[in-house]
């Protein structure tokens, strides 16, 4: 996907959000009515003013934009739920395309498996935006106790089958 580029934001405000040189700025959001810079998305990771935050694209498990508002749903490292993110975007520019292109870009596969008794899981294998490294995470549906060991059991066999079937 191709963004218009971005008016280069002045190089304290990216070096205010921590954004390094190396990586390209794909997109950014600054507050409404003001100059003030809120999140700028890079090819690497999207970085958020408010909270000091740098998210990796592979740690966004979701995002919804329903202007003016950014709605993130976040993943830690193992592939746990790590809570979420509102961001309220002034003018906005690429921002949401940036967003969903780069989410959309770390997932290798995502695919559900059954599991009997008509319990499912999504299995997911996302390239890390830093390193990578490729890292697999299995989300039950909604109602499913995840420390249920009869679940685990029956999912770790899905995705050793998915991972062979694949080659990953």
């Amino acid at each position: 996907m191709r963004f218009s580029r971005p008016a280069r934001p002045a190089k304290g405000a990216l070096v205010e959000l921590g954004v390094p040189k190396s990586e390209k700025v794909l997109a950014t959001a600054t507050e409404s009515g003001s100059a003030q810079l809120v999140a700028v998305a890079t090819n690497r990771a999207l970085y958020l003013k408010a909270t000091g935050e740098r998210i990796r694209w592979d740690n966004v498990a979701k995002a919804v934009w329903d202007e003016p508002m950014m709605n993130l749903t976040l993943v830690a490292d193992d592939g746990q739920g790590n809570g979420g993110r509102i961001i309220e975007l002034g003018r906005a520019t690429d921002l949401p395309a940036a967003i969903h292109d780069r989410v959309t870009a770390s997932v290798i596969v995502s695919e559900r498996a059954d599991l009997g008794d008509g319990a499912a899981a999504m299995l997911v294998a996302r390239r890390n935006s830093d390193s990578g490294q490729i890292t697999w995470s299995v989300v039950f549906e909604t109602g499913l106790d995840p420390k249920d060991p009869a679940l685990i059991t029956r999912a770790a066999a899905e995705l050793a089958q998915l991972r062979e079937s694949l080659g990953i």
